[in-house]
C-alpha cells in the first residue's frame, strides 16, 4: 500500500508546479482506480476555524469481521442494519479490507455468493482509505477532493496508531463541515468574514496546549481614523476589507491562522517557518497596491489637508500598515490574554516608526518580565 505522499508525488510529476501540502504518513490509500473525481471543495468552502477539528469527530464504531468470516454471515449483518454502508475486515486489530453493501446485493453477486460462500477475502477491497483519528478534517477533505469518488462513497477506516477503532463516512464528513461553517459564521467578523475574537482566543488556547513555539503578529492601519473622516465610512470599510484580503493571502493555508479582532485590527497566528518573509511580503504588497484606494491628488501630495475641530488646517498622511510580531514560547505563558497583551505591546512599538513597518520582538521571556514590571 502506497503512502499518500507517494501518490501525490506521482500525480504532480506531470503537472505544473503547485505548492503541495505535506499530508501525514498515517493517511494512506491506494491509487485511484479511475479518473472520475469528486471535488468536495466545490460543495463546501473550508473555513479556517475547521483546521483544528480532527477525524475523531467522525468516528462511528462498526463491528469488524475476520477475513475468513462466511459471506452469509456478513450479508445477514447488513440485512439487520439497513443503514450500514460498509463493514471493515480486521486481523489482529489491524484493518485489512472493507466490504460495502453495494458489493453484496446485486443479483449476480448473490448467485456468486451462494456458490462460493467463503470468498470474503477475495471480494473485499484490500486498499481502503485508512485515516488516523488525529488527522485534521481539512487534510482529509483536501485529499478526498482530488481522489477517486469511491473513497467518498464507501467511507474510510479510522485507526489509532494503526489499529482499527471505527469508520467514517463521506456524509458525516459533509455534515461536520457544515456544522463548523455555521459555528465559524456565528463568530466571524461581519465585514471581512474572517474569524473574530472567540475563534482567535480558542486557537491560541489550543496552541498553548501543544507547547510548540509560534509567532503572533498584530496588524493595524496607521492614520485610519482621519482617512475614515475624509473619505467616508464606505471607503473606510473598503480599506479594511482590502487589508483583510491582503493579509489572508500571505498566510500559509495549513500552518497559519488569521483573525479580525475589531475595526482595523487583525491578528496573524503563524506556524509557517517563513513567517517573517510573509510579514515583509504583506508590507510590500500593501505599499504597492493600496494607493489605488486613494485620490490621485492625495497620492501626489503624500496625504491631504483637513480642518480639525478648532478650525486648524492639518496635514494627514495616507494609511500605512504596521505589524508587530512576537515569538511565543507556550511554556512561559498561561493564557491567551497574556499572549494578546504581549502582541499589543509589540504593535505599539511598530507604530512608532512612520510608514509601513514591522517590529519583531524575539525575546519573549524578557518581554513578559518587562510587562510584569510595568503592571506591578
Amino acid at each position: 500500500m502506497k503512502s499518500l505522499q507517494e501518490i501525490l508525488s506521482q500525480r504532480n510529476s506531470t503537472a505544473p508546479f503547485q505548492p503541495v501540502v505535506n499530508f501525514p504518513a498515517c493517511l494512506t490509500t491506494a491509487e485511484s482506480r479511475n479518473h472520475h473525481n469528486t471535488n468536495i471543495n466545490d460543495i463546501v468552502e473550508q473555513p479556517a476555524h475547521m483546521r483544528s477539528a480532527t477525524v475523531e469527530t467522525l468516528l462511528r464504531h462498526v463491528e469488524p469481521f475476520q477475513p475468513d468470516t462466511g459471506i452469509d454471515e456478513i450479508i445477514a449483518h447488513f440485512c439487520s442494519k439497513p443503514s450500514l454502508r460498509a463493514v471493515p475486515i480486521v486481523t489482529k486489530g489491524r484493518p485489512v479490507g472493507l466490504i460495502t453493501r453495494q458489493q453484496l446485493f446485486t443479483p449476480l453477486d448473490r448467485l456468486i455468493h451462494r456458490e462460493h460462500p467463503n470468498i470474503t477475502r477475495e471480494i473485499m477491497n484490500t486498499v481502503p482509505l485508512r485515516v488516523e483519528k488525529s488527522t485534521p478534517i481539512h487534510e482529509l477533505t483536501g485529499f478526498l477532493s482530488e481522489s477517486d469518488i469511491q473513497h467518498f462513497i464507501d467511507g474510510f477506516i479510522i485507526t489509532e496508531q494503526g489499529r482499527y477503532i471505527g469508520t467514517g463516512s463521506g456524509q458525516d464528513l459533509l455534515r461536520e463541515i457544515s456544522k463548523l461553517q455555521i459555528e465559524t459564521a456565528r463568530y466571524a467578523n461581519p465585514l471581512t468574514r474572517l474569524p473574530g475574537n472567540i475563534p482567535v482566543d480558542e486557537h491560541i488556547e489550543r496552541l498553548l496546549h501543544t507547547e510548540k513555539p509560534y509567532t503572533i503578529c498584530h496588524a493595524n492601519l496607521d492614520n485610519f481614523r482621519s482617512f475614515n473622516s475624509e473619505y467616508g465610512y464606505h471607503k473606510g470599510d473598503e480599506l479594511i476589507q482590502f487589508t483583510g484580503t491582503l493579509l489572508s493571502k500571505i498566510c500559509h493555508p495549513k500552518h497559519d491562522f488569521i483573525g479580525h479582532l475589531n475595526g482595523d485590527n487583525f491578528t496573524l497566528i503563524m506556524q509557517s517557518p517563513d513567517w517573517e518573509l510573509r510579514c515583509n511580503r504583506a508590507l510590500a504588497d500593501f505599499a504597492q497596491t493600496s494607493p489605488a484606494l486613494f485620490n490621485k491628488a492625495h497620492r501626489n501630495m503624500g496625504g491631504y489637508k483637513s480642518e480639525d475641530r478648532q478650525g486648524r488646517l492639518l496635514h494627514h498622511l495616507l494609511p500605512t500598515l504596521s505589524l508587530g510580531a512576537i515569538r511565543i514560547n507556550p511554556k512561559i505563558y498561561s493564557s491567551y490574554h497574556e499572549i494578546l497583551d504581549a502582541a499589543n505591546d509589540v504593535l505599539k512599538i511598530a507604530k512608532i516608526k512612520p510608514g509601513n513597518s514591522l517590529f519583531i520582538e524575539r525575546r519573549d521571556h524578557q518581554h513578559r518580565e518587562l510587562r510584569n514590571y510595568r503592571h506591578a
